[in-house]
Parts: structure tokens; sequence; C-alpha cells
């Protein structure tokens, strides 16, 4: 079959359900292997690959994200193997790690906790580009071995604890930093099917308000926060003014836009 009828039918069925259809390339070109830049130059594919290809595509259709379909997703420029007990990583978690990077390079942090770390995206992220000791925790046992595997696979050495938050934590660290389910419980169950069919509502739930977690870690951050560390969270759109809220004891330090203009990242200082 050729390659570019395949493409023009797949696109076009992806487009009929509402899909971004550029995700057709990507489906074909994961499961033959190559890159999407790729697919011009190669004129048939062979029957076998074309049946591996539309199984793959019946995924999509059923709105299963690329990333849970090949169980592997790209963050700031790492890879990182995933499944559907771990929630996908977001673009626009990236704002996080270059907000984290930002500070400590400029305030010299030495030690970081990354809490509720899921598939190790931020914690590995954080590693790799900065010379830091990175301790990372997740309540899940399977998400702890899933970032165990992520950090190996991309040469970083990670402390990883599994604890409910701060639970089994001893220390004190110069940097904290968390992505933590921030997802009101009602609105948990009217996700796109993407997110609810595909992520664990564990990584998703914030609570009745979307704020528990936020609580947790602002009751109980300043024991493991040395004095003058940095608290970098990631929130939701819409969740700047209550955050700030929580964190009183803290000085506000800045909130960061993410790549569509919406407040996503608050920073703390402990003074």
């Amino acid at each position: 079959m050729k390659l570019l009828d395949l493409r023009k039918l797949a696109k076009s069925e992806l487009r009929s359900l509402g899909i971004d259809e550029q995700d057709a390339d990507f489906v074909i070109a994961e499961t033959l292997n190559c890159r999407v830049t790729d697919l011009p130059l190669i004129d048939e594919v062979l029957p076998k690959q074309v049946v591996a290809i539309n199984k793959n595509l019946a995924k999509r259709k059923a709105k299963m994200p690329v990333s849970k379909i090949f169980r592997h997703a790209y963050f700031y420029g790492l890879e990182f193997k995933i499944d559907n007990k771990v929630l996908s990583p977001r673009q626009d978690s990236e704002i996080l790690v270059e907000t984290a990077l930002k500070f400590i390079e400029n305030n010299n942090l030495t030690t970081a906790l990354d809490l509720c770390t899921g598939s190790g995206c931020l914690a590995v992220s954080v590693a790799k580009h900065a010379k830091i000791s990175v301790t990372a925790t997740d309540i899940s046992t399977h998400a702890i071995n899933i970032a165990k595997r992520n950090a190996k696979n991309n040469g970083v050495d990670i402390n990883f604890v599994k604890s409910d938050m701060f639970e089994r934590l001893t220390g004190k660290f110069d940097l904290i930093i968390s992505n933590p389910p921030y997802i009101e419980t009602q609105t948990c169950h009217n996700l796109d099917d993407e997110v609810r069919l595909y992520d664990p509502v564990l990584a998703l739930d914030g609570g009745a308000d979307g704020l528990d977690f936020y609580r947790i870690i602002a009751a109980n951050a300043k024991n493991f926060l040395a004095l003058g560390g940095y608290l970098i969270l990631e929130i939701g759109y819409n969740q700047k003014r209550a955050v700030k809220n929580l964190f009183k004891d803290y000085n506000f330090v800045e909130c960061v836009l993410d790549y569509g203009g919406r407040d996503r990242v608050m920073v703390f200082k402990n003074e």
C-alpha cells in the first residue's frame, strides 16, 4: 500500500472524530520506528506494517493519547517511559522546570525535593540540567518504579522515597518543587476522554476544591525547606489567588505564565 494514501485516509478519519489529524503521522512514524520527517521518503508499506499501523490508529480513534499507545513521552528534551498508572507529562509543566533551573543557578541551590513525582519527569529533568542533589517522592510504588527507570535511562542519580507527601522525609532542602493533583473532584468526572480514561485519578484529583495538596504543602513545607529556600508549584490556570492565600506564611516571589498565557507556576520563598 502507498504510505501517502494511508496517511491521507488516517488523517481524514481522525479529523472526522475531532482529533488532531497530525496525530496520524505521529502514530504511523512510531509504528514504523522512524521520524515524522522520514514519512514523505517512504513509498510503500508492507501488509503487516499496515495491520500494525491500523491497530495503533484504532487506539488513537478511541481517544488513547499517542504517549499511552507507545508508552513513552518526550519532556524537556528527554524521553520518559509511562503507562496508564502515571500521568503523561504535559508540555506546560516544562515551565516549572525552566523556572526551577533559573532559581537553582541564580541562588546556588544544592538540594531539591520533588513531591508527587509520578513519572519523574520534573525530578529527572532538573537533575539532568543542574548540579543539584534531588530527592523525589510519590505515594504510588508503581510510580516510584517507573520514575527510577526513567532516572536510570536518562543517566541521573535521584533519591526516591515512597511517601505520602512529607510523611517519610527527613532533613531540609534548598528547593521544593511539585506538580500535585489540582483538579476538583467533580471536574475529574467531566474531563476529556484522553485524560479521564487514560490518566490515573490519583494524579488528578485535588479534592473538592482542587486545593487539598496545596494545603498539605503549605502546612508542612517549612519543616523541610531551608531558610531562604524556594518553593515552586504548578497550579491550575484559575488557582493563583487561592494558592497565594494558602501560602501567606511564605514570601510570594512570582507567578509564571504557561505557553498559552495562563497562570501556571508559582514561586514562594521561605523567609
